[in-house]
């Protein structure tokens, strides 16, 4: 479960025995340490949940939800970049008709990709070290064998 939701849990517990929502964040803040919702947060769901509120999850959001940053465009992105390093942003747009940004997104957010001197490499060797270490282990395996 959530942090957050479960500390949404906490303090509609502390309004039903009578709590007040100082006491509540101090007794959070001791729980949660440094992952605790905000005073502010805890304030607003205090008075929420105390004026009837009974869902403790987040309501759907209005706005245009996100289309371009899917699990199919972030695994064609990745096949892309497997593939040859040196695409450019722009090419990898064009190609999967999705605007520029949404691959600079997909690709800085998602993949924890960046670019360095015109390639495209991993900020921490993720994806692309994981491919090589699969394939050195297949290859191990079947020696072995």
């Amino acid at each position: 479960m959530n942090e957050k939701i479960e500390q949404r849990i906490c303090l509609k517990f502390c309004i039903a025995n009578g709590i007040s929502c100082a006491e509540s964040l101090k007794m959070l803040q001791k729980a949660y340490g440094e992952s605790t919702l905000s005073k502010t947060r805890a304030y607003e769901w205090y008075s929420a949940l105390k004026s009837g509120r009974d869902v403790v999850k987040d309501l759907p959001r209005s706005g245009r939800p996100s289309t371009s940053s899917t699990e199919v465009n972030i695994d064609k992105v990745k096949e892309m970049v497997i593939e040859n390093r040196h695409f450019s942003l722009r090419e990898i747009a064009a190609e999967l008709t999705v605007s520029h940004e949404s691959i600079r997104t997909i690709l800085r957010d998602c993949l924890d990709i960046k670019r360095v001197a015109a390639r495209l490499v991993p900020k921490d060797l993720n994806f692309l070290q994981k491919l090589n270490r699969v394939k050195v282990a297949e290859d191990m395996l079947e020696r072995a064998c």
